[in-house]
């Protein structure tokens, strides 16, 4: 009996496609699967064939996933099928894992047992200024930027080794160097093959966004047996090729191929669209038509399909198409789906979760994000570092236990003078270990008794204590009620993050530093609020809405007017590809016809991708 020889439990009946990579006792393995075709499905009951079998010695599976958020959705989704069998599968993203191999075996890669974690590039301009005053650096966010991607390739830059130099002094890693250093790790004989002697079973979802940094360390994780090539852990890779749209950080989808040539790795294809309609699939196969993809297009996969709605709108100016599109949601939430984009013995209501208003950049939702806060729409939008916390008063709590946590102490400290008018003395600011004192200054006064609440949270002397006190922290009783209620919700978020912090970390182990990471990453993990998604495209990949409205379709907005080459040309495909696809019944394609530059406004050209599918928008 091999690793992966039981029956699957049939909840839910699959196609021959999906029980092929269910059932496939490979040992390399990728699946490729376009949108709506059941891949998570296929995942999901791959790993629980897995962890179900009681012959194997090597019990666990690791599944590997592209966010934090699809990590804990595969939790979640996982543990309803397999109950206490889920503490046999560890899901997590390649930056999550790679932080748990070098909390456990850093010291063998040189880095000190409380290492640093740098996530932002404020700590990470300080901390290279620090090192080497010398350096004369006009533009760091763009350098950084640089040395990210020349890492995520496996290429050299001229400042990497400066860099690397300045972590090793700090003890410290950025998140490109967790990678790294993880890799390192596995590379040592004796913890590498203790890894795998862990793991029966390895997956990793949305492969097609690798990059040549991941796949070195994925190379590492699983070995390879000499004698015929096969990885040492059995290991199976998902991904879509059309979906690859991570080019710009280093991504790339021929890392698929190239695991399949390495591994002598089987393939199978899904192919069966059971998600969308037949107008939003006809879509799909128009565009996997123009990237080259013959062999990797969905066709129908259910009798009951409904036809769905595709439309196009043309508008003067922006504010015109932002008003059509807050107009277009106000109706879905009134009406429902229409009528052609019901299967059969479906209710056609929509909540605002169904709905996203997509766009290729950030700003160009702005005006759509005001036309529907007008009209008293709720709204959410991907969650930056900025917004973890949904108070101010939890922003600034945050950046005290970022401060605490030594490893943000400078950036912190300028975040609360800045933004809170909290001043830390500089006089206790260098001890390591003090917790400092605060005092708000006159520019916030209106919200002094606000932050002062905060005060007895300075001289916690350990993380549980600092959570335990926030039980004290009340707002006054004259705060309006929006800042109680996103009060009560950021301190309940804080207790959520404790409680699991503490069920998984040893005591000794339970210090600010890990607190605060777990703290980011589980708070970066959590799904959006309630409110119409309005998201980029990067943003929405590996998410599905019933009605998506994808805006600023317009040449040099999507596609964007920096992509010059074949290779950038066919990368804006992809995200084109993305964004159609994240819609199952109803797609709206919108440009306006002007739009405002500090020269006045300007004219624009329709996008080219729209003559693609100009067929279907048109009709």
């Amino acid at each position: 009996m091999t690793l992966l020889d039981v029956v699957t439990p049939h909840d839910l009946e699959l196609t021959d496609e999906q029980q092929a990579a269910v059932d496939s006792n490979a040992s390399a393995l990728v699946v490729t699967a376009p949108a709506g075709t059941g891949k998570t499905e296929a995942l999901t009951r791959r790993t629980e064939r897995f962890v179900r079998n009681p012959a194997s010695g090597h019990t666990r599976a690791l599944v590997v996933t592209y966010t934090t958020r699809a990590a804990n959705e595969f939790t979640e989704r996982l543990r309803s099928r397999v109950g206490k069998l889920m503490q046999r599968i560890t899901a997590d993203t390649v930056h999550g894992y790679s932080q748990t191999l070098l909390t456990t075996h850093g010291s063998h890669v040189g880095l000190p047992l409380d290492f640093l974690v740098l996530s932002n590039d404020a700590d990470r301009v300080d901390l290279l200024a620090s090192y080497d005053s010398s350096l004369c650096i006009d533009d760091c966010a763009q350098l950084f930027r640089d040395l990210d991607l020349a890492r995520a390739k496996g290429e050299s830059h001229p400042r990497l080794n400066t860099w690397r130099a300045a972590l090793k002094d700090k003890g410290a890693v950025d998140f490109s160097e967790m990678i790294a250093k993880a890799t390192e790790v596995l590379m040592i004989p004796a913890i590498g093959e203790m890894i795998r002697s862990i793991y029966g079973l390895v997956i990793v979802d949305e492969a097609q966004n690798l990059t040549h940094q991941q796949y070195d360390f994925l190379a590492a994780l699983i070995g390879q047996n000499s004698p015929d090539g096969s990885p040492l852990v059995s290991t199976t890779l998902l991904g879509d090729p059309n979906q690859s749209v991570t080019r710009f950080a280093g991504g790339d989808s021929e890392f698929m191929e190239r695991f399949v040539n390495e591994y002598c790795a089987e393939k199978i294809q899904l192919s069966q669209n059971f998600r969308s309609s037949s107008r939003l699939a006809m879509v799909e196969r128009l565009v996997s038509q123009q990237l080259g993809a013959e062999h990797n297009r969905a066709k129908n996969g259910s009798q009951s399909m409904a036809e769905g709605v595709v439309d196009y709108q043309e508008f003067d100016d922006e504010q015109g198409e932002a008003a059509f599109i807050a107009e277009w949601v106000t109706q879905m939430l009134d009406s429902g789906l229409p009528p052609q984009a019901l299967f059969a013995g479906e209710a056609n209501e929509l909540y605002d979760e169904d709905i996203a208003v997509l766009a290729r950049n950030g700003s160009a939702l702005n005006a759509t994000a005001d036309a529907l806060m007008a009209k008293e729409h709720k709204i959410a939008r991907a969650h930056k570092d900025s917004d973890l916390m949904s108070s101010d008063l939890g922003t600034a709590t945050l950046e005290l236990m970022r401060y605490r946590s030594e490893r943000h102490r400078t950036s912190a400290r300028t975040a609360l003078a800045r933004d809170f008018g909290i001043d830390l003395q500089p006089s206790v600011d260098d001890v390591v270990g003090s917790p400092g004192k605060f005092a708000v200054n006159t520019k916030r006064a209106d919200e002094e008794q606000q932050f002062n609440i905060l005060e007895p949270l300075m001289f916690a002397e350990s993380p549980m204590i600092f959570v335990e006190s926030l039980a004290d922290c009340h707002l006054p009783e004259n705060e309006c009620s929006t800042s109680l209620a996103n009060w009560a919700a950021d301190r309940c978020l804080i207790n959520q993050a404790w409680s699991e912090f503490a069920n998984t970390t040893p005591v000794k182990e339970r210090s600010w530093t890990r607190f605060v990471l777990h703290f980011e990453r589980m708070a970066r993990g959590r799904d959006l609020g309630t409110g119409v998604r309005l998201l980029t495209v990067h943003k929405a990949q590996a998410r599905e809405f019933k009605a998506v409205a994808i805006v600023g379709m317009n040449d040099g907005q999507f596609p964007d007017f920096r992509a010059t080459s074949p290779e950038e040309e066919q990368s804006e495909l992809q995200t084109f590809y993305v964004a159609v696809t994240r819609a199952s019944r109803v797609l709206l394609l919108t440009r306006a016809a002007k739009r405002p530059t500090r020269f006045g406004d300007r004219p624009t050209e329709p996008s080219p991708f729209l003559s693609v599918i100009d067929d279907l928008v048109r009709a």
